[in-house]
């Protein structure tokens, strides 16, 4: 096994415990959904901002973010496609049109880069 910190007690996998009741969850008392827009307006190769300020009373799970993401597809020369063009995404859509991306939480960038 990896590094085991010495006063770390010992766990299962939830998915192993086949037979025992799992837990329930009562320290989040409820939740929400909010929508955040960038800073400015978006345009080729210029970053893409948001400013996200918390609570000492709310949490923000960073693993739930969602980005909606609306684009229109183009021909390179910047005129609209036709029915008669065989076009087709990349794998990975969305991860191919960013080339970074930095996270920060109090000013200080914790992304891997």
């Amino acid at each position: 096994m990896a590094f085991i910190l010495k006063d770390s007690p010992e766990c299962v996998k939830s998915e192993l415990e086949l037979f025992n009741l799992p837990g329930t969850q009562t320290v989040i008392q409820d939740g929400q959904w909010k929508q955040f827009h960038p800073l400015s307006n978006v345009f080729d190769n210029a970053p893409v901002e948001f400013n996200i300020s918390g609570s000492a009373e709310d949490y923000i799970d960073l693993s739930q973010t969602q980005l909606y993401v609306k684009a229109k597809i183009v021909k390179v020369d910047n005129t609209p496609i036709t029915k008669d063009d065989t076009i087709g995404p990349v794998n990975l859509f969305l991860h191919s049109l960013f080339s970074q991306v930095d996270v920060s939480l109090n000013d200080r960038v914790v992304s891997i880069q």
